[in-house]
């Protein structure tokens, strides 16, 4: 097995992905691989390839051989005029991540966590998920014929269960709090030897920068003034933010965006943890909310995420199931992207930003869509109006 160095992002003490370790023994911190030591726009992209894999001078996987993709990333960054009148921006933008394989962001991330699983020889890969990580990673598990492992609460919308058995995956349904099926999983995925792909994983970071690489490219080369990003574990906030700092080191930004991390608000600890000047986020109890994409309890880069709010001069807020029900209907109406309940929480909060003063109506703000409406018909349902009918 290949000796990649992870290291602490707190700390910086060095470990070996070999080890199937994934936070600092020290710190509790999660670990994340070094940015590479590249320099200009010819390091950063590669000709000819598309999506994730435009970058993978940026990724770290050894042989182009050994990637496992279903063409990921390359998603539509959408100007949305339209919904963005009803929220008082002039310069909106939605990065649209339904549009990748399996209908979310997690693909991104799958794509390299399979690829390097695959590189160092590993039997299978596994996660605990809400639904859209568990489809995407029974997706590209097949691809690769390696095992999928995955453990998915008794909440799990019907929809999202049907495809991660199709595409060939154990699928093993709990009844329990969220961290203790997430601890159940961790323990099994080190017994087996699988790559465990969970929610902050560093492979699932890597992979998801990427999402802030097209947005500088698809923005003309430049910075929006404000991403918005719904937040349940925190890695896709980090990872983005990772994106942006990396452009920034490697000299192709001279300034980086403020981020905007968006919960439920029965579901929030890390904006409850923000909003009360903590540096610490501390479990939530009890969730009480039907956006089960952002309901995580006791969110793992729950740290990592308030100390880079606080570096980009950003937000952490929260958005009622009405709002979010409201803002996938206007979604739907205004720019023709159906999108799940989760997915529309960062729309959902920016009229409240805005008339508050704390985003400017002239600001370029990007807000990441990140999985489709398909998978949770039933919810989509309830906030759309019935048929005519003529008998």
């Amino acid at each position: 097995m290949t000796s990649l160095e992870l290291r602490c992002g707190l700390c910086g003490k060095a470990y070996l992905l070999r080890d199937l370790v994934y936070r600092c023994g020290k710190c509790d911190y999660p670990l994340e691989f070094p940015s590479p030591a590249v320099t200009g726009v010819s390091s950063l992209t590669r000709h000819g390839e598309r999506g994730v894999w435009r970058f993978r001078g940026m990724l770290p996987l050894g042989e182009p051989a050994n990637t496992v993709t279903l063409d990921e990333g390359g998603t539509p960054l959408h100007h949305a005029a339209m919904l963005g009148k009803q929220l008082g921006l002039n310069q909106f933008y939605l990065k649209d991540e339904t549009r990748n394989p399996t209908g979310s962001f997690k693909d991104r991330g799958t794509s390299v966590g399979v690829s390097v699983a695959r590189e160092n020889g590993l039997p299978g890969i596994g996660c605990v998920s809400t639904g859209n990580m568990a489809n995407s990673i029974a997706a590209y598990a097949a691809k690769a014929g390696m095992r999928a492992l995955v453990f998915v609460p008794a909440t799990t919308p019907h929809g999202k269960l049907v495809p991660m058995l199709a595409y060939g995956a154990t699928v093993i349904v709990m009844g329990r709090p969220y961290a203790e099926i997430f601890e159940t999983g961790l323990e099994l995925g080190q017994e087996l030897g699988f790559l465990w792909l969970h929610s902050d994983a560093h492979l699932r970071v890597e992979g998801q920068k990427t999402t802030a690489f097209e947005i500088w490219e698809q923005m003309g080369r430049a910075v929006p003034d404000v991403v918005v990003v719904p937040t349940s574990s925190g890695g896709n906030i980090s990872a983005i933010w990772k994106g942006f700092k990396e452009l920034e080191a490697i000299g192709l930004i001279g300034r980086l965006p403020r981020m905007v991390a968006v919960q439920a608000e029965g579901a929030s600890p890390i904006a409850r943890a923000f909003k009360t000047n903590q540096d610490t986020v501390k479990p939530f109890g009890d969730t009480r909310t039907e956006a089960h994409s952002i309901s995580n309890p006791d969110p793992p880069s729950g740290r990592r995420v308030l100390r880079l709010l606080r570096e980009s001069g950003g937000l952490a807020e929260t958005v009622t199931d009405r709002e979010m029900l409201e803002s996938q209907a206007a979604l739907a109406r205004y720019e023709g992207i159906l999108a799940e309940m989760a997915s529309v929480s960062g729309i959902a909060v920016l009229k409240g930003l805005v008339k508050s003063g704390q985003i400017e109506e002239n600001a370029r703000v990007v807000s990441i869509v990140t999985g489709t409406g398909l998978k949770d018909m039933e919810t989509v349902a309830r906030g759309s109006p019935g048929p005519l009918r003529f008998d």
